[in-house]
């Protein structure tokens, strides 16, 4: 079963410290006061953990330990992460759910495994126990890059892909890497011009 300290170094990698980029939603508490992202935790969620919009001083005072806490609760945890049997495709939901939302990435699991694998889930943007049964009943390396190419051509249709395509991308691209799946054969067909 997968395991949310061997994703660790990955999260951490995908993302950095504090940052207060103007074009990043992220960063904007429902005051829309621009105060920043902290080690992949954005002000927005936030607001929600704390109970009230935050300031830069709260942004700033995150530790990647809180921010790992909240990970796992937050994410790894909504997206059954120790549940998934591959550790790969753990990590490419769960990091697609620190980058997007669980809910946004649960919708595009369900309708990948429907779409490429047969299945006949309903698609309710909810990982449970039929959609986590429908992860594990198929080949984890092909799941991989099934969802992988779909987080690809997510981002490409978010207004915001002018800003980040770089950063969401590499995401997909760098955990490809570490499991030595490759996405350019899986996608070729089917990638966005601004992908090549």
């Amino acid at each position: 079963m997968a395991s949310y300290e061997l994703f660790k170094h990955s999260i951490q990698e995908a993302e950095g410290g504090y940052q207060n980029l103007t074009n990043d939603k992220g960063n904007y508490n429902s005051l829309r006061q621009r105060v920043g992202t902290n080690y992949g935790v954005s002000a927005k969620f936030y607001e929600k953990v704390i109970g009230r919009p935050p300031t830069i001083a709260d942004m700033k005072s995150i530790t990647q330990t809180e921010a790992h806490q909240l990970f796992k609760i937050h994410f790894w945890d909504a997206i059954k992460g120790d549940a998934i049997q591959s550790q790969a495709v753990a990590e490419m939901v769960a990091d697609h759910s620190i980058n997007a939302n669980p809910r946004v990435t649960a919708g595009i699991v369900q309708r990948t495994l429907n779409r490429y694998f047969g299945k006949n889930l309903k698609v309710d943007s909810v990982i449970g126990a039929k959609t986590l049964q429908a992860i594990n009943s198929v080949n984890p390396q092909q799941l991989f890059a099934k969802i992988g190419q779909e987080r690809l051509h997510h981002y490409s249709r978010l207004d915001d892909y002018k800003y980040f395509s770089k950063s969401w991308n590499s995401r997909v691209f760098n955990l490809a890497k570490k499991y030595g799946i490759s996405l350019i054969d899986t996608i070729k067909k089917k990638v966005p011009k601004r992908l090549s």
